[in-house]
């Protein structure tokens, strides 16, 4: 191996332990209560080392968060391709939506967290982040593929006439975006009832497709 390559190989290796600990300490708290230099500290580098890989706190925040995205929508295109029927293939997107929020809940909690709030984040460094930018392209990707089977399942007669594919996708996002962010009292609530977390997203993907079923 030339150095060159070794010393990429390194860098990339670097890089991926900072998106590791990033993820650990974005995972657990809300952004801003994290900090550059408990980053730093987390995966044992200083501070002006950790600003040679991310120029700032919000594009290393989109870099874990890009990561997560680009597993997400690998695993939403590879379920949906074995659907031959519109109908079928949102069943799929359905399914491949709830594996990824059961295998990867820290990826997915930062997906639909509150902590992407707008607010939050100096806007500038946000919309100026390449990463940024990327998950903004996957996740319309992500969403185009739910649109798309909602779309061909109208067409084919399998989903009502008068739902809009671009309305209905949103609305099972927006369902999504609530489940991250149930109250407690919700929580306990089902948990009262013996409905766990995947029993509970079970069921309301069923009741989102009986709603879309002609």
């Amino acid at each position: 191996m030339s150095l060159a390559k070794w010393k990429e190989r390194e860098r990339e290796q670097r890089q991926n332990d900072i998106i590791d600990a990033a993820r650990k300490l974005f995972a657990a708290k809300d952004f801003d209560e994290v900090s550059m230099n408990e980053i730093a500290e987390e995966v044992g580098l200083g501070k002006s080392t950790l600003y040679l890989y991310f120029k700032n706190k919000e594009s290393l925040y989109f870099a874990v968060v890009l990561r997560g995205t680009r597993i997400w929508a690998e695993m939403v295109k590879k379920e949906v391709k074995k659907g031959n029927t519109g109908l079928e293939k949102l069943i799929l997107y359905g399914n491949a939506n709830r594996r990824f929020s059961n295998e990867y809940p820290d990826y997915f909690r930062l997906l639909y967290s509150p902590t992407s709030i707008k607010k939050q984040f100096d806007i500038d460094k946000m919309t100026s982040s390449g990463e940024f930018q990327e998950v903004r392209e996957l996740f319309k990707e992500i969403m185009f593929i739910g649109i798309d089977s909602i779309e061909k399942g109208r067409d084919e007669g399998e989903i009502r006439s008068d739902v809009d594919p671009t309305e209905a996708a949103i609305l099972l996002s927006v369902i999504y975006n609530g489940k991250v962010n149930m109250g407690d009292w919700a929580k306990e609530l089902l948990e009262s009832r013996g409905i766990d977390e995947q029993k509970f997203g079970k069921d309301v993907g069923d009741f989102f497709l009986h709603m879309l079923r002609k």
